[in-house]
Protein backbone atom coordinates (compact mmCIF):
# COMPACT_ATOMS: atom_id res chain seq x y z
CA UNK A 1 0.00 0.00 0.00
CA UNK A 2 2.88 2.48 0.72
CA UNK A 3 4.35 1.57 -2.06
CA UNK A 4 1.90 2.19 -4.36
CA UNK A 5 0.79 5.73 -2.94
CA UNK A 6 4.58 6.31 -3.43
CA UNK A 7 4.02 5.52 -6.94
CA UNK A 8 1.30 8.19 -7.12
CA UNK A 9 3.16 10.83 -5.69
CA UNK A 10 5.73 10.33 -7.98
CA UNK A 11 2.92 10.36 -11.08
CA UNK A 12 1.75 13.50 -9.28
CA UNK A 13 4.63 15.46 -9.37
CA UNK A 14 5.19 14.14 -12.80
CA UNK A 15 1.99 15.41 -14.17
CA UNK A 16 2.38 18.94 -12.71
CA UNK A 17 5.71 19.27 -14.15
CA UNK A 18 4.39 18.37 -17.42
CA UNK A 19 1.74 20.56 -17.46
CA UNK A 20 4.03 23.26 -16.13
CA UNK A 21 6.17 22.98 -19.41
CA UNK A 22 3.59 22.33 -21.68
CA UNK A 23 1.07 25.74 -20.87
CA UNK A 24 4.62 27.50 -20.88
CA UNK A 25 5.51 26.35 -24.44
CA UNK A 26 1.44 26.78 -25.61
CA UNK A 27 1.33 30.49 -24.35
CA UNK A 28 4.79 31.24 -26.51
CA UNK A 29 3.14 29.61 -29.44
CA UNK A 30 2.22 32.18 -31.73
CA UNK A 31 -1.50 30.90 -31.86
CA UNK A 32 -1.65 31.96 -27.78
CA UNK A 33 0.25 34.68 -28.27
CA UNK A 34 -2.81 36.12 -30.88
CA UNK A 35 -5.40 34.77 -28.62
CA UNK A 36 -4.49 36.72 -24.75
CA UNK A 37 -7.94 36.10 -24.05
CA UNK A 38 -7.73 32.19 -24.63
CA UNK A 39 -4.62 32.34 -22.99
CA UNK A 40 -6.02 34.02 -19.77
CA UNK A 41 -8.34 31.20 -19.95
CA UNK A 42 -5.52 28.33 -20.31
CA UNK A 43 -3.14 29.74 -17.26
CA UNK A 44 -6.48 30.20 -15.19
CA UNK A 45 -7.54 26.21 -15.69
CA UNK A 46 -3.68 25.65 -15.50
CA UNK A 47 -3.12 27.24 -11.73
CA UNK A 48 -6.61 25.66 -10.77
CA UNK A 49 -5.16 22.28 -11.30
CA UNK A 50 -1.85 22.96 -9.59
CA UNK A 51 -3.08 24.55 -6.60
CA UNK A 52 -4.62 21.14 -5.58
CA UNK A 53 -8.46 21.62 -7.08
CA UNK A 54 -10.35 18.37 -6.35
CA UNK A 55 -12.85 18.97 -9.18
CA UNK A 56 -12.85 21.51 -12.24
CA UNK A 57 -13.78 25.08 -11.81
CA UNK A 58 -17.05 26.09 -11.60
CA UNK A 59 -18.05 28.32 -14.82
CA UNK A 60 -18.56 31.33 -12.62
CA UNK A 61 -15.36 31.55 -11.51
CA UNK A 62 -14.37 31.14 -15.09
CA UNK A 63 -16.48 33.92 -16.63
CA UNK A 64 -15.33 36.02 -13.54
CA UNK A 65 -11.85 35.05 -12.25
CA UNK A 66 -10.60 34.18 -16.40
CA UNK A 67 -12.82 36.19 -18.25
CA UNK A 68 -13.45 39.39 -17.09
CA UNK A 69 -16.70 39.05 -16.39
CA UNK A 70 -18.46 40.95 -13.34
CA UNK A 71 -19.72 39.83 -10.31
CA UNK A 72 -23.71 39.42 -11.55
CA UNK A 73 -22.75 36.85 -14.17
CA UNK A 74 -25.51 34.31 -14.25
CA UNK A 75 -24.28 31.14 -15.90
CA UNK A 76 -27.48 29.73 -16.17
CA UNK A 77 -28.61 32.46 -19.11
CA UNK A 78 -24.87 33.24 -20.27
CA UNK A 79 -22.87 30.20 -21.98
CA UNK A 80 -19.85 32.31 -22.57
CA UNK A 81 -17.23 29.90 -20.32
CA UNK A 82 -18.18 27.14 -22.05
CA UNK A 83 -18.17 28.98 -25.30
CA UNK A 84 -14.51 30.27 -24.18
CA UNK A 85 -13.84 26.68 -23.16
CA UNK A 86 -14.87 25.32 -27.00
CA UNK A 87 -12.73 27.40 -28.21
CA UNK A 88 -9.74 26.86 -26.09
CA UNK A 89 -10.17 23.18 -27.09
CA UNK A 90 -10.03 23.92 -30.67
CA UNK A 91 -6.65 26.05 -30.40
CA UNK A 92 -5.31 23.28 -28.27
CA UNK A 93 -6.33 20.92 -31.19
CA UNK A 94 -4.71 23.25 -33.85
CA UNK A 95 -1.55 23.61 -31.71
CA UNK A 96 -1.23 19.77 -30.93
CA UNK A 97 -1.81 18.89 -34.71
CA UNK A 98 0.74 20.76 -36.19
CA UNK A 99 3.23 20.26 -33.57
CA UNK A 100 4.72 16.52 -32.53
CA UNK A 101 3.85 15.58 -29.36
CA UNK A 102 4.90 13.24 -26.48
CA UNK A 103 2.31 14.26 -24.42
CA UNK A 104 -0.10 16.96 -24.05
CA UNK A 105 -2.77 18.97 -22.39
CA UNK A 106 -6.56 18.78 -23.36
CA UNK A 107 -9.53 20.00 -21.59
CA UNK A 108 -12.12 16.82 -21.98
CA UNK A 109 -15.39 17.57 -23.22
CA UNK A 110 -18.43 18.40 -20.92
CA UNK A 111 -15.17 19.23 -18.37
CA UNK A 112 -13.17 22.44 -17.75
CA UNK A 113 -10.42 20.51 -16.13
CA UNK A 114 -6.90 20.34 -17.99
CA UNK A 115 -5.63 17.23 -18.22
CA UNK A 116 -2.16 15.69 -19.55
CA UNK A 117 -3.01 13.06 -22.49
CA UNK A 118 0.38 10.59 -23.43
CA UNK A 119 0.89 8.79 -26.63
CA UNK A 120 1.70 5.55 -24.19
CA UNK A 121 1.85 5.88 -20.56
CA UNK A 122 2.89 8.63 -18.26
CA UNK A 123 6.60 8.50 -17.48
CA UNK A 124 6.51 7.46 -14.39
CA UNK A 125 4.74 4.30 -14.77
CA UNK A 126 7.23 3.77 -18.31
CA UNK A 127 10.05 4.51 -16.51
CA UNK A 128 8.75 1.39 -13.95
CA UNK A 129 8.03 -0.69 -16.76
CA UNK A 130 11.30 -0.34 -18.45
CA UNK A 131 12.57 -1.59 -14.86
CA UNK A 132 10.84 -4.44 -14.90
CA UNK A 133 11.47 -5.46 -18.25
CA UNK A 134 15.55 -4.89 -17.60
CA UNK A 135 14.86 -7.26 -14.44
CA UNK A 136 12.80 -9.69 -16.02
CA UNK A 137 15.50 -10.27 -18.77
CA UNK A 138 18.33 -10.08 -16.57
CA UNK A 139 17.17 -12.86 -14.90
CA UNK A 140 16.30 -14.85 -17.94
CA UNK A 141 13.12 -17.35 -18.83
CA UNK A 142 13.80 -18.91 -14.82
CA UNK A 143 10.37 -18.32 -12.71
CA UNK A 144 10.56 -16.49 -9.20
CA UNK A 145 12.05 -19.05 -7.90
CA UNK A 146 14.91 -18.79 -9.72
CA UNK A 147 15.17 -15.29 -9.16
CA UNK A 148 15.38 -15.38 -5.74
CA UNK A 149 18.55 -17.98 -5.78
CA UNK A 150 22.22 -16.30 -4.96
CA UNK A 151 24.23 -15.28 -7.93
CA UNK A 152 27.08 -17.75 -9.18
CA UNK A 153 30.36 -18.07 -8.11
CA UNK A 154 31.40 -17.21 -11.45
CA UNK A 155 29.13 -14.06 -11.65
CA UNK A 156 30.75 -12.81 -8.37
CA UNK A 157 33.90 -13.26 -9.95
CA UNK A 158 33.69 -11.85 -13.43
CA UNK A 159 31.65 -8.97 -14.26
CA UNK A 160 30.08 -8.76 -18.01
CA UNK A 161 31.86 -7.19 -20.38
CA UNK A 162 29.68 -4.76 -20.87
CA UNK A 163 29.97 -3.64 -17.11
CA UNK A 164 33.46 -3.58 -17.42
CA UNK A 165 32.95 -0.81 -20.08
CA UNK A 166 30.16 1.32 -17.77
CA UNK A 167 32.80 1.12 -15.30
CA UNK A 168 36.11 2.21 -17.17
CA UNK A 169 33.41 4.93 -18.97
CA UNK A 170 32.86 6.12 -14.95
CA UNK A 171 36.32 5.79 -13.96
CA UNK A 172 37.18 8.45 -17.48
CA UNK A 173 34.19 10.86 -16.53
CA UNK A 174 35.46 10.60 -12.83
CA UNK A 175 39.35 12.15 -14.00
CA UNK A 176 37.88 14.22 -16.19
CA UNK A 177 35.76 15.94 -13.24
CA UNK A 178 38.71 15.61 -10.64
CA UNK A 179 41.03 17.11 -13.42
CA UNK A 180 38.32 20.30 -13.39
CA UNK A 181 38.27 20.50 -9.79
CA UNK A 182 42.08 20.78 -9.61
CA UNK A 183 42.10 23.55 -12.42
CA UNK A 184 39.51 25.58 -10.38
CA UNK A 185 40.46 24.66 -7.21
CA UNK A 186 39.91 28.08 -4.72
CA UNK A 187 36.61 28.76 -7.16
CA UNK A 188 34.28 27.19 -5.16
CA UNK A 189 32.54 24.94 -7.22
CA UNK A 190 33.16 21.62 -9.06
CA UNK A 191 32.74 23.19 -12.68
CA UNK A 192 33.94 26.95 -11.94
CA UNK A 193 33.42 27.57 -15.62
CA UNK A 194 29.87 26.63 -16.15
CA UNK A 195 27.64 29.32 -17.69
CA UNK A 196 25.75 31.35 -15.05
CA UNK A 197 22.16 30.78 -15.39
CA UNK A 198 19.84 34.28 -15.84
CA UNK A 199 18.32 35.79 -13.28
CA UNK A 200 15.20 34.05 -11.58
CA UNK A 201 11.90 36.39 -11.28
CA UNK A 202 8.63 35.23 -9.43
CA UNK A 203 5.75 37.22 -9.82
CA UNK A 204 4.05 36.87 -6.46
CA UNK A 205 0.23 36.69 -7.05
CA UNK A 206 -1.55 40.71 -6.78
CA UNK A 207 -3.03 41.68 -3.97
CA UNK A 208 -6.62 42.88 -4.65
CA UNK A 209 -10.66 43.41 -2.87
CA UNK A 210 -12.80 40.40 -2.10
CA UNK A 211 -15.07 41.46 -4.65
CA UNK A 212 -15.85 39.33 -8.54
CA UNK A 213 -14.20 42.49 -10.21
CA UNK A 214 -11.56 43.01 -8.16
CA UNK A 215 -10.58 39.62 -8.47
CA UNK A 216 -10.90 39.26 -11.86
CA UNK A 217 -8.99 42.31 -12.60
CA UNK A 218 -6.12 41.01 -10.49
CA UNK A 219 -6.26 37.60 -12.63
CA UNK A 220 -6.28 39.93 -15.91
CA UNK A 221 -2.78 41.92 -14.51
CA UNK A 222 -0.91 39.05 -13.60
CA UNK A 223 -1.44 37.53 -16.50
CA UNK A 224 -0.31 40.51 -18.21
CA UNK A 225 2.65 40.62 -16.53
CA UNK A 226 3.38 37.36 -16.62
CA UNK A 227 2.92 37.24 -20.77
CA UNK A 228 5.44 40.41 -21.23
CA UNK A 229 7.77 39.09 -18.74
CA UNK A 230 8.23 35.54 -20.06
CA UNK A 231 9.39 37.25 -23.71
CA UNK A 232 12.48 38.60 -22.62
CA UNK A 233 15.45 36.46 -23.19
CA UNK A 234 17.97 37.92 -20.00
CA UNK A 235 14.85 36.84 -17.49
CA UNK A 236 13.99 33.56 -16.24
CA UNK A 237 10.44 33.93 -15.08
CA UNK A 238 9.50 31.25 -12.71
CA UNK A 239 6.60 29.23 -13.42
CA UNK A 240 3.32 29.41 -11.84
CA UNK A 241 3.39 26.01 -10.74
CA UNK A 242 6.64 25.97 -9.43
CA UNK A 243 6.84 25.17 -5.55
CA UNK A 244 7.80 27.81 -3.38
CA UNK A 245 11.00 26.35 -1.64
CA UNK A 246 13.97 27.88 -3.11
CA UNK A 247 16.30 25.13 -3.74
CA UNK A 248 20.37 25.55 -5.36
CA UNK A 249 18.85 25.03 -8.73
CA UNK A 250 15.80 27.16 -8.43
CA UNK A 251 16.71 29.98 -6.43
CA UNK A 252 14.91 32.89 -6.95
CA UNK A 253 16.63 36.36 -7.45
CA UNK A 254 14.04 39.01 -7.94
CA UNK A 255 10.12 39.29 -6.45
CA UNK A 256 7.71 41.12 -8.29
CA UNK A 257 5.07 42.50 -5.89
CA UNK A 258 1.92 43.69 -7.21
CA UNK A 259 -0.96 45.30 -5.76
CA UNK A 260 -4.47 46.77 -7.13
CA UNK A 261 -6.72 49.12 -5.30
CA UNK A 262 -10.55 50.03 -7.78
CA UNK A 263 -11.63 53.73 -6.29
CA UNK A 264 -14.39 55.16 -6.23
CA UNK A 265 -14.49 57.41 -9.36
CA UNK A 266 -13.86 54.26 -11.10
CA UNK A 267 -9.99 54.40 -11.53
CA UNK A 268 -7.65 51.43 -11.01
CA UNK A 269 -4.24 51.84 -8.74
CA UNK A 270 -2.00 49.70 -9.45
CA UNK A 271 1.24 49.38 -7.55
CA UNK A 272 4.41 47.50 -8.99
CA UNK A 273 7.58 46.47 -6.57
CA UNK A 274 10.81 44.74 -7.32
CA UNK A 275 12.13 43.18 -4.39
CA UNK A 276 15.67 41.53 -4.51
CA UNK A 277 15.63 38.92 -2.42
CA UNK A 278 19.18 37.81 -1.40
CA UNK A 279 18.69 40.79 1.17
CA UNK A 280 15.35 41.60 0.74
CA UNK A 281 15.62 44.98 -0.80
CA UNK A 282 13.32 47.40 -2.80
CA UNK A 283 15.14 48.25 -5.89
CA UNK A 284 12.39 49.73 -8.24
CA UNK A 285 9.12 50.62 -7.63
CA UNK A 286 6.25 52.29 -9.99
CA UNK A 287 2.49 53.37 -8.83
CA UNK A 288 0.19 53.37 -11.71
CA UNK A 289 -3.24 55.13 -12.43
CA UNK A 290 -5.42 53.41 -14.88
CA UNK A 291 -9.24 54.63 -15.99
CA UNK A 292 -11.70 52.17 -16.48
CA UNK A 293 -11.44 52.18 -19.97
CA UNK A 294 -7.23 51.03 -19.99
CA UNK A 295 -8.27 47.79 -17.57
CA UNK A 296 -8.37 45.11 -18.36
CA UNK A 297 -6.05 44.94 -21.07
CA UNK A 298 -3.40 46.97 -18.99
CA UNK A 299 -1.49 48.45 -21.45
CA UNK A 300 -0.39 51.13 -19.88
CA UNK A 301 1.88 48.55 -18.05
CA UNK A 302 3.80 48.09 -21.39
CA UNK A 303 6.62 50.36 -20.45
CA UNK A 304 6.69 48.95 -16.47
CA UNK A 305 7.59 45.37 -18.47
CA UNK A 306 10.18 46.85 -20.75
CA UNK A 307 11.74 48.36 -18.18
CA UNK A 308 11.94 45.43 -15.77
CA UNK A 309 13.29 43.32 -17.89
CA UNK A 310 14.48 44.63 -21.25
CA UNK A 311 18.35 44.53 -22.26
CA UNK A 312 19.20 46.58 -20.23
CA UNK A 313 16.53 46.82 -17.98
CA UNK A 314 16.08 47.21 -14.11
CA UNK A 315 17.41 43.46 -13.65
CA UNK A 316 19.95 43.76 -16.05
CA UNK A 317 21.52 47.33 -14.80
CA UNK A 318 21.21 45.70 -10.74
CA UNK A 319 23.44 42.48 -11.60
CA UNK A 320 25.71 44.77 -13.70
CA UNK A 321 26.16 47.32 -11.21
CA UNK A 322 26.94 44.68 -8.14
CA UNK A 323 29.56 42.76 -10.65
CA UNK A 324 30.84 45.49 -13.05
CA UNK A 325 34.17 43.52 -14.37
CA UNK A 326 32.12 39.91 -14.48
CA UNK A 327 32.57 38.57 -18.03
CA UNK A 328 31.43 34.57 -17.12
CA UNK A 329 30.07 32.84 -19.48
CA UNK A 330 26.39 32.83 -19.90
CA UNK A 331 24.16 35.61 -18.26
CA UNK A 332 27.12 37.83 -17.00
CA UNK A 333 28.76 37.84 -20.56
CA UNK A 334 24.73 38.66 -22.12
CA UNK A 335 24.62 41.72 -19.57
CA UNK A 336 28.25 43.48 -20.19
CA UNK A 337 27.18 42.75 -24.03
CA UNK A 338 24.00 45.33 -23.64
CA UNK A 339 25.79 47.62 -21.59
CA UNK A 340 28.66 48.16 -23.89
CA UNK A 341 25.86 48.96 -26.34
CA UNK A 342 25.50 51.80 -24.65
CA UNK A 343 29.51 52.90 -25.49
CA UNK A 344 31.40 50.41 -27.70
CA UNK A 345 35.25 50.25 -26.88
CA UNK A 346 37.58 47.95 -28.38
CA UNK A 347 38.69 46.75 -25.32
CA UNK A 348 35.16 45.64 -24.11
CA UNK A 349 34.78 44.45 -27.30
CA UNK A 350 37.60 42.20 -26.89
CA UNK A 351 36.35 41.11 -23.51
CA UNK A 352 32.93 40.29 -24.79
CA UNK A 353 34.09 38.18 -27.57
CA UNK A 354 35.76 35.95 -25.46
CA UNK A 355 32.84 35.02 -22.97
CA UNK A 356 30.49 34.86 -25.87
CA UNK A 357 32.49 32.40 -27.69
CA UNK A 358 32.86 30.19 -24.27
CA UNK A 359 28.83 30.92 -23.44
CA UNK A 360 28.81 29.64 -27.38
CA UNK A 361 30.37 26.69 -26.31
CA UNK A 362 28.95 25.41 -23.49
CA UNK A 363 24.92 25.97 -25.49
CA UNK A 364 25.97 25.80 -29.36
CA UNK A 365 22.52 26.63 -30.57
CA UNK A 366 21.40 28.99 -28.16
CA UNK A 367 19.88 31.62 -30.43
CA UNK A 368 20.64 34.79 -28.25
CA UNK A 369 23.94 33.96 -27.51
CA UNK A 370 24.37 33.50 -31.38
CA UNK A 371 22.81 36.42 -31.92
CA UNK A 372 24.78 38.62 -29.44
CA UNK A 373 27.82 37.57 -31.54
CA UNK A 374 26.26 37.98 -34.42
CA UNK A 375 25.19 42.00 -33.80
CA UNK A 376 29.18 42.31 -32.03
CA UNK A 377 30.69 41.02 -35.38
CA UNK A 378 28.71 43.25 -37.20
CA UNK A 379 29.89 46.30 -35.08
CA UNK A 380 33.96 44.97 -35.89
CA UNK A 381 33.05 44.87 -39.45
CA UNK A 382 31.50 48.77 -40.19
CA UNK A 383 34.65 50.59 -39.57
CA UNK A 384 36.83 48.37 -41.19
CA UNK A 385 33.83 47.27 -44.14
CA UNK A 386 36.61 48.03 -46.99
CA UNK A 387 39.04 45.75 -45.89
CA UNK A 388 40.01 42.27 -45.51
CA UNK A 389 38.97 41.78 -41.95
CA UNK A 390 35.63 43.52 -42.53
CA UNK A 391 34.78 40.88 -44.96
CA UNK A 392 35.21 38.31 -42.66
CA UNK A 393 33.88 39.98 -39.90
CA UNK A 394 30.57 40.49 -42.13
CA UNK A 395 31.17 36.90 -43.45
CA UNK A 396 30.89 35.36 -39.59
CA UNK A 397 28.38 37.96 -38.54
CA UNK A 398 26.06 36.65 -40.74
CA UNK A 399 27.16 33.35 -40.69
CA UNK A 400 26.00 33.40 -36.32
CA UNK A 401 22.41 35.00 -37.39
CA UNK A 402 21.95 32.35 -39.93
CA UNK A 403 22.90 29.73 -37.20
CA UNK A 404 20.46 31.68 -34.48
CA UNK A 405 17.64 31.54 -37.29
CA UNK A 406 18.06 27.64 -37.65
CA UNK A 407 18.29 27.08 -34.37
CA UNK A 408 15.53 28.86 -33.44
CA UNK A 409 13.15 29.94 -36.40
CA UNK A 410 9.95 30.96 -33.78
CA UNK A 411 12.23 32.99 -31.99
CA UNK A 412 12.27 36.32 -31.37
CA UNK A 413 16.20 36.14 -31.11
CA UNK A 414 16.54 34.10 -33.93
CA UNK A 415 14.46 35.63 -36.28
CA UNK A 416 15.49 39.41 -35.56
CA UNK A 417 19.16 38.14 -36.02
CA UNK A 418 18.24 37.10 -39.65
CA UNK A 419 16.17 40.48 -39.91
CA UNK A 420 19.13 42.46 -38.93
CA UNK A 421 21.84 40.42 -41.33
CA UNK A 422 19.15 41.01 -44.50
CA UNK A 423 18.51 44.45 -43.95
CA UNK A 424 22.86 45.16 -43.64
CA UNK A 425 22.57 42.83 -46.90
CA UNK A 426 20.55 45.39 -48.94
CA UNK A 427 17.33 42.73 -48.75
CA UNK A 428 14.91 45.20 -47.20
CA UNK A 429 11.35 43.04 -48.20
CA UNK A 430 13.29 39.77 -46.77
CA UNK A 431 14.26 41.74 -43.21
CA UNK A 432 10.94 44.19 -42.78
CA UNK A 433 9.07 40.62 -42.89
CA UNK A 434 11.11 38.79 -40.22
CA UNK A 435 11.90 41.86 -38.27
CA UNK A 436 7.59 42.68 -37.90
CA UNK A 437 7.59 38.22 -36.96
CA UNK A 438 9.78 39.17 -33.96
CA UNK A 439 7.86 42.11 -33.06
CA UNK A 440 4.73 40.06 -32.58
CA UNK A 441 6.40 37.49 -30.67
CA UNK A 442 7.82 40.41 -28.19
CA UNK A 443 5.87 43.33 -28.65
CA UNK A 444 7.52 44.62 -25.34
CA UNK A 445 10.94 44.72 -26.35
CA UNK A 446 12.21 48.55 -26.84
CA UNK A 447 15.47 47.62 -28.21
CA UNK A 448 14.09 45.29 -31.39
CA UNK A 449 11.52 48.24 -32.03
CA UNK A 450 14.02 50.80 -32.36
CA UNK A 451 15.82 48.98 -34.17
CA UNK A 452 13.43 47.71 -36.79
CA UNK A 453 12.35 51.53 -36.55
CA UNK A 454 15.27 52.46 -37.74
CA UNK A 455 15.93 49.83 -40.37
CA UNK A 456 12.48 50.87 -41.97
CA UNK A 457 12.62 54.25 -42.63
CA UNK A 458 16.18 53.35 -44.52
CA UNK A 459 14.31 51.09 -46.30
CA UNK A 460 12.04 53.74 -47.23
CA UNK A 461 9.24 53.04 -44.60
CA UNK A 462 8.98 56.15 -43.39
CA UNK A 463 5.87 56.13 -41.88
CA UNK A 464 6.46 53.00 -40.63
CA UNK A 465 9.26 53.38 -39.28
CA UNK A 466 8.66 56.47 -37.35
CA UNK A 467 5.86 54.70 -35.45
CA UNK A 468 8.63 51.46 -34.39
CA UNK A 469 10.67 54.80 -33.29
CA UNK A 470 8.64 56.24 -31.17
CA UNK A 471 7.07 53.01 -29.95
CA UNK A 472 10.55 52.34 -28.53
CA UNK A 473 11.15 55.55 -26.68
CA UNK A 474 7.53 54.93 -25.16
CA UNK A 475 8.75 51.72 -23.96
CA UNK A 476 11.72 53.05 -22.05
CA UNK A 477 13.34 56.37 -22.66
CA UNK A 478 16.27 55.84 -20.05
CA UNK A 479 18.58 54.04 -22.35
CA UNK A 480 17.37 55.28 -25.80
CA UNK A 481 20.43 55.48 -28.19
CA UNK A 482 20.21 54.93 -31.65
CA UNK A 483 16.34 54.91 -32.07
CA UNK A 484 16.16 58.13 -29.79
CA UNK A 485 18.30 59.93 -32.52
CA UNK A 486 17.00 58.71 -35.33
CA UNK A 487 14.14 60.10 -34.52
CA UNK A 488 15.57 63.25 -33.83
CA UNK A 489 17.14 62.93 -37.06
CA UNK A 490 13.87 62.03 -38.88
CA UNK A 491 12.04 65.07 -37.07
CA UNK A 492 14.91 67.48 -38.27
CA UNK A 493 14.45 66.83 -41.78
CA UNK A 494 10.75 67.81 -41.36
CA UNK A 495 12.28 71.17 -39.65
CA UNK A 496 11.09 70.32 -36.25
CA UNK A 497 13.63 71.65 -34.86
CA UNK A 498 12.17 72.36 -31.27
CA UNK A 499 10.95 68.70 -30.91
CA UNK A 500 14.06 67.06 -32.23
CA UNK A 501 17.06 69.08 -29.55
CA UNK A 502 13.77 68.20 -26.65
CA UNK A 503 14.54 64.33 -27.57
CA UNK A 504 17.99 64.77 -27.83
CA UNK A 505 18.43 67.02 -24.55
CA UNK A 506 16.86 64.08 -22.59
CA UNK A 507 18.90 61.79 -23.30
CA UNK A 508 20.76 60.17 -20.29
CA UNK A 509 24.50 59.23 -20.25
CA UNK A 510 26.36 57.54 -21.50
CA UNK A 511 24.12 57.95 -25.01
CA UNK A 512 24.39 61.56 -25.19
CA UNK A 513 28.63 60.70 -25.74
CA UNK A 514 27.81 58.02 -28.37
CA UNK A 515 28.92 59.38 -31.74
CA UNK A 516 25.28 59.05 -33.58
CA UNK A 517 24.13 61.66 -30.81
CA UNK A 518 26.53 63.98 -31.73
CA UNK A 519 26.26 63.49 -35.36
CA UNK A 520 22.82 64.53 -35.25
CA UNK A 521 22.62 67.09 -32.32
CA UNK A 522 25.59 68.75 -34.76
CA UNK A 523 22.77 69.04 -37.64
CA UNK A 524 19.60 70.37 -35.47
CA UNK A 525 21.85 72.85 -33.73
CA UNK A 526 23.18 74.23 -37.30
CA UNK A 527 19.59 74.06 -38.39
CA UNK A 528 17.90 75.53 -35.62
CA UNK A 529 20.64 78.58 -35.57
CA UNK A 530 23.49 77.84 -33.85
CA UNK A 531 25.91 76.87 -36.00
CA UNK A 532 29.30 77.57 -33.32
CA UNK A 533 28.03 75.31 -31.08
CA UNK A 534 26.80 72.74 -33.76
CA UNK A 535 30.59 72.88 -35.51
CA UNK A 536 31.95 72.11 -31.57
CA UNK A 537 29.98 68.98 -31.51
CA UNK A 538 30.92 67.99 -35.17
CA UNK A 539 35.07 68.77 -33.77
CA UNK A 540 34.03 66.08 -30.76
CA UNK A 541 33.41 64.03 -32.80
CA UNK A 542 36.79 64.12 -35.22
CA UNK A 543 37.79 63.52 -31.98
CA UNK A 544 36.53 60.65 -30.96
CA UNK A 545 36.74 59.30 -34.94
CA UNK A 546 40.62 60.37 -34.92
CA UNK A 547 39.63 62.47 -38.36
CA UNK A 548 41.40 65.95 -39.73
CA UNK A 549 39.37 68.81 -39.53
CA UNK A 550 39.12 68.35 -43.34
CA UNK A 551 36.98 65.00 -43.38
CA UNK A 552 34.86 64.71 -45.44
CA UNK A 553 31.69 63.39 -43.76
CA UNK A 554 31.62 60.18 -45.53
CA UNK A 555 35.08 58.95 -44.10
CA UNK A 556 33.87 59.94 -40.72
CA UNK A 557 30.46 58.44 -40.53
CA UNK A 558 31.47 54.87 -41.72
CA UNK A 559 33.53 54.89 -38.37
CA UNK A 560 30.32 54.11 -36.62
CA UNK A 561 27.04 53.98 -39.16
CA UNK A 562 26.34 50.62 -41.06
CA UNK A 563 23.56 51.15 -43.58
CA UNK A 564 25.27 53.18 -46.50
CA UNK A 565 22.05 54.94 -47.21
CA UNK A 566 22.16 56.30 -43.19
CA UNK A 567 25.70 57.53 -44.49
CA UNK A 568 24.50 59.69 -47.41
CA UNK A 569 21.82 61.37 -45.64
CA UNK A 570 23.83 62.24 -43.05
CA UNK A 571 26.09 63.42 -45.02
CA UNK A 572 24.10 65.16 -47.10
CA UNK A 573 22.26 67.17 -44.04
CA UNK A 574 25.82 67.79 -42.25
CA UNK A 575 27.16 69.89 -45.62
CA UNK A 576 23.45 71.36 -46.20
CA UNK A 577 23.91 72.52 -42.49
CA UNK A 578 27.03 74.08 -42.79
CA UNK A 579 28.55 71.88 -40.27
CA UNK A 580 31.21 69.78 -42.29
CA UNK A 581 32.91 71.46 -45.50
CA UNK A 582 31.19 71.13 -48.51
CA UNK A 583 33.50 68.87 -50.68
CA UNK A 584 32.43 66.03 -52.85
CA UNK A 585 32.42 62.96 -51.32
CA UNK A 586 35.96 60.85 -51.63
CA UNK A 587 35.88 57.91 -54.18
Amino acid sequence: MDHAKANETQDTGETDRIIVQECERLLESPMFVRSPVLSRLLQFLVEHRLRGGRSAPKAYAIATEALGRSADFDPAVDSYPRVMVGRLRSLLDRYYGDTPWVHRLRVPQGSYEVVVQHRNAPPARMAEERNEAAREAEAGPAGPTDRQRPPRASTLAAPRPRYALWAAALLVIALALLAGWWFTAGKGKLLASDPVPMPLLEVSAPLAGDSGPSRALARALDGKLRDGLRRFDLVDLRSAGASGNATAGNRVDYRLDTSLVRTLEGNVDVTLVLNRVADQRTIWSEQLRLTADEVPEFNAIDPAIAQLAGDFGVIVRDQVQRQPDNFSAGFPCLAQFNRMRQMRSKSGARQIDACLRASLKANPTDPVILTALSLLRFGDWQPQRTTKTGQEAFAEARSFAEQSYQNGPSSAAGLFAMARANFYSGNCSAGSAMGDAAIRLNPYDPDRAGFLGLFKTTCGEMEEGEKLLRRSLALDSSYPGVPAVTLAFLLSQRDRQEEALSILDHMPSPSNMEPQYLMVRSVVLARSGNLPEARRQWQRLLDYTRQPANAPPERVLQQFVITPVVIQRASAALREAGVAPATKPLP
